[in-house]
C-alpha cells in the first residue's frame, strides 16, 4: 500500500535505542485524512516494515495514535527530536543569472554533508536545504542535545560497561544514528577518545552546516527581493521553504572556539 505522508494531518515519530539491550529502533505513525493511521516501524538503517490501523475517522485515528504511543514510551521510546519534513521543492533556474553563484555556495555545504555522512547516517538534501536522517530534519535543537549527550559518554567512557556509559551512548544514537549492523556494541561505537573527537567534529560541522544554511536561505530571499524577473516570483511557493528549520536561530554565534577555528565562510 502507498501511502502519501506529506498529506498527514498529524505524525509522531519514536525512537529507541538501548546499547545493553542491543536495541535500536524506531515507530513512526501518521494519521490520514481518510482516518486511517499509517505506521512504519523497525530497525535503524534498515527497510521499515508498515501497518494500516483502519479507524474510519480523523478523530479515532488521532486517538490511536495517542494510544499506541503511550504505550511505546511506556516501554522507553522517546520522541525523536528532529524537525517534519520539508514538504517543498526547489527550482534552480527560478533564480536566472544568480542560479550559478548560489548552487557554487550549496556545493560548500554538499561538501561539508559529505564529511558528516562518512561517520553518521546523516545526509545532506540539496533539494530541500536541510541534513535529515531516517527520522527527519536535524536542527539545532537536535545538535544541542548530542552535544549534551556526547559530554556523558565522555564523562563515563572510563567504565564502558556501566549503565551510564550505554545510556549515554543510547541518547546520542537517538540523536545522531551512526552506520551501525545489527549488533549494537557502545565500546566499539564511541569507547575511545578518537571516536569521541571524530563525533565532536561531526556536531560542529552539522552547526557550521546550518549556519551557511541560513547564510544561503537569506541570499535567496534577497535575490529575489531584488529581482525584476517574474520567474522568481511565479515559482516562489516551490524554494520559499528551502532551509526553512523551526529552530534555526542565532546560528551565527560560534559556541566555542574549536568552532571558531572550523568555520567557513564564501569566498
Amino acid at each position: 500500500m502507498r501511502v502519501d505522508k506529506t498529506q498527514a494531518i498529524k505524525q509522531v515519530k519514536l525512537i529507541y535505542v538501548a546499547p545493553q539491550e542491543n536495541s535500536n529502533k524506531f515507530w513512526c505513525g501518521w494519521v490520514m485524512p481518510d482516518g486511517n493511521l499509517y505506521v512504519e516501524y523497525g530497525r535503524v538503517n534498515y527497510p521499515p516494515r508498515t501497518h494500516v490501523y483502519p479507524c474510519r475517522s480523523v478523530a479515532a485515528a488521532s486517538q490511536k495514535l495517542v494510544s499506541l504511543v503511550r504505550e511505546k514510551t511506556r516501554k522507553g521510546y522517546q520522541e525523536a527530536i528532529v524537525e517534519a519534513d520539508a514538504p517543498q521543492q526547489l527550482d534552480w533556474s527560478s533564480f536566472g543569472e544568480n542560479a550559478s553563484q548560489l548552487k557554487q555556495k550549496l556545493g560548500q555545504i554538499a561538501s561539508l554533508g559529505e564529511i558528516i555522512t562518512q561517520h553518521t547516517a546523516i545526509r545532506f538534501d540539496a533539494i530541500k536545504g536541510v541534513f535529515v536522517t531516517e527520522l527527519g530534519i536535524i536542527s539545532l535543537h537536535t545538535i544541542q542535545k548530542a552535544r549534551a549527550a556526547l559530554r556523558q559518554v565522555s564523562l563515563h567512557r572510563s567504565n564502558p560497561q556501566s549503565h551510564q556509559f550505554n545510556h549515554a551512548v543510547g541518547e546520542y544514537l537517538a540523536l545522531i544514528p551512526l552506520p551501525v549492523g545489527m549488533q549494537l556494541d557502545a565500546p566499539t561505537l564511541l569507547g575511545s577518545s578518537e571516536k569521541i573527537n571524530q563525533q565532536k567534529t561531526v556536531l560542529s560541522k552539522l552547526h557550521q552546516g546550518l549556519n551557511l544554511i541560513v547564510q544561503l536561505r537569506q541570499e535567496m530571499m534577497e535575490v529575489a527581493a531584488t529581482s525584476s524577473d517574474t520567474v522568481v516570483e511565479l515559482d516562489r511557493a516551490w524554494w520559499v521553504s528551502w532551509g526553512l528549520i523551526r529552530d534555526a536561530i542565532d546560528l551565527q554565534t560560534p559556541t566555542s572556539d574549536e568552532e571558531r577555528s572550523l568555520h567557513i565562510s564564501w569566498s
